[in-house]
């Protein structure tokens, strides 16, 4: 068994956790290949987003950083070329890095140290999705509840086509690497779409919950919803379009639909490995980028800190490696770089990811004495708000803040639907002390909030005269070099 596995490191975008049976014993989604993985494997009970969407979420899990840090505010902010990232530290260690599918780089740099893409990406790689905080609490039609209406089934569309494209590259990366004889450790991120809204989903899976009475949402909407939510719910068009529930129950099958499609496209992954002698030596990671509140509190979609939106699944497995079981301790995206590098070998890193901001969990994984880990801090600056809000959770409790807005607190253990805010209660002024003092205590707020706000301005004028003349992209264009492939490629066997 090599010192340095492999790491297949797969990525669902927009899953929840709570509609796993892993999470929630009365989960609806049909998903065998993960149940087996978990079952397996170590479940993380509490791995959090460090941002509840897409672009910073995911600038977080390769960079050791915080939104704070790498100044990835939101869905079109660059993400700069001299931030060194997980790829940068395992190929330092002697890996061959490359992503199939999804990474949401915003920017010219669209490899951020990864050696290729085996596909390009799914959304724009420029500045169009900037939103300035002067304009205020915006409706936008295209992350407007309106979408809902299409939720069910359909023949194809852009999400399933994009899929298929990342599940075909990802296998034949995997056997390219045996028929190549490679000695060398790969790290592969294979990174869907799905189950992104819009909700839909093709018949095979659709039909997979025939015999499902669909539930509706638990949590019902607050009565008088924290300024944040009041924000997201201008953005999402909530008032606007308020789903019926015909709907909600259509959005929420597609959904488990989707779910079963990712599902499957994991179980192949896992089978080839096994078909081409990989498995054993291959560390398998999956996660989500944030979750969904999928109709829970009346809220849709993310950009909340509520659970819905900010937790999300993890499972690590690798028999020979991992004992399987099941971690409470509090981790977040943000600490995967340093864990990866620690799993690959990488040399001391923290001194460019910024210990304070994420630590290595390789130790919890292996359920070592030394480790400490238990904190999880998210931070929002993205579309929905109008300032930043800001959460931490350590052990049992929740503690979110904004400017201008009263602060919550949640003990999660008791109250894991969030429905009692203990942040006025004078038995709890203790702790909410203690998370607040050590979650603001990290920062400048008032000039933090100023760079994000000149930077989403400056942003949305460059886009705009950027725009003119035929416009621009750096959209990453796959290279493939046919001189190099099936018998014409070098030393490479027509079989193994």
């Amino acid at each position: 068994m090599s010192d340095q596995p492999n790491i297949l490191f797969v990525q669902a975008d927009q899953l929840t956790a709570f509609v796993l049976s892993m999470y929630r014993d009365d989960a609806q989604s049909k998903t065998p290949n993960l149940d087996a993985l978990a079952a397996e494997g170590v479940v993380m009970e509490n791995a959090y987003s460090n941002s509840p969407i897409c672009c910073p979420a995911r600038a977080s899990q390769f960079s050791g950083r915080l939104p704070s840090t790498h100044e990835v505010w939101g869905n079109g902010a660059e993400f700069r070329a001299e931030i060194p990232t997980v790829a940068h530290f395992l190929r330092a260690a002697g890996y061959e890095c490359v992503v199939s599918g999804k990474c949401h780089f915003i920017g010219p740099d669209q490899l951020h140290g990864f050696d290729r893409r085996l596909t390009t990406d799914m959304y724009p790689s420029g500045f169009d999705w900037t939103i300035p905080w002067s304009w205020g609490p915006v409706h936008r039609e295209g992350t407007s509840v309106k979408k809902l209406a299409v939720s069910g089934l359909c023949k194809t569309n852009n999400q399933l086509l994009y899929d298929a494209e990342v599940q075909y590259r990802s296998l034949e990366f995997l056997r390219s690497r045996v028929l190549e004889s490679h000695d060398q450790p790969w790290f592969l991120h294979v990174s869907y779409t799905q189950p992104h809204e819009a909700y839909q989903s093709v018949p095979e899976y659709w039909g997979r919950y025939d015999d499902t009475e669909i539930a509706l949402p638990r949590i019902p909407a607050d009565e008088a919803p924290h300024p944040t939510t009041e924000w997201l719910h201008i953005h999402h068009g909530i008032d606007q379009a308020p789903p019926c529930d015909d709907t909600i129950r259509a959005s929420r099958r597609a959904y488990y639909a989707m779910i079963s499609h990712l599902d499957d496209y994991v179980g192949e992954l896992v089978a080839e490995l096994k078909h081409l002698g990989l498995y054993d030596d291959t560390v398998i990671v999956f996660t989500s980028d944030h979750g969904d509140m999928l109709g829970e509190r009346g809220m849709w979609f993310k950009r909340s800190f509520y659970e819905g939106s900010m937790q999300v699944p993890m499972i690590w497995h690798n028999p020979k490696r991992i004992a399987p079981g099941r971690r409470a301790e509090c981790v977040s995206l943000a600490d995967l770089c340093p864990t990866f590098a620690e799993l690959g070998g990488a040399r001391e890193t923290s001194d460019r990811y910024g210990s304070d901001q994420s630590g290595s969990f390789l130790g919890l994984l292996m359920a070592r004495s030394d480790s400490v880990k238990d904190e999880a801090i998210a931070e929002y600056f993205g579309p929905g708000v109008i300032e930043p809000w800001l959460a931490i959770r350590q052990g049992d409790f929740k503690y979110a803040w904004t400017r201008n807005a009263p602060e919550l607190l949640f003990d999660l253990a008791r109250d894991p639907d969030e429905q009692t805010d203990l942040s006025t209660d004078p038995a709890h002024a203790a702790i909410k002390t203690q998370l607040k003092d050590r979650l603001l205590g990290r920062y400048d707020v008032e000039a933090m909030t100023r760079r994000a706000a000149k930077e989403k301005e400056t942003r949305s004028f460059l886009h705009d005269a950027l725009s003119t003349n035929g416009g621009y992209h750096w959209d990453y264009q796959p290279l493939f070099d046919a001189s190099r492939q099936y018998v014409r490629g070098v030393n490479k066997p027509a079989t193994v």
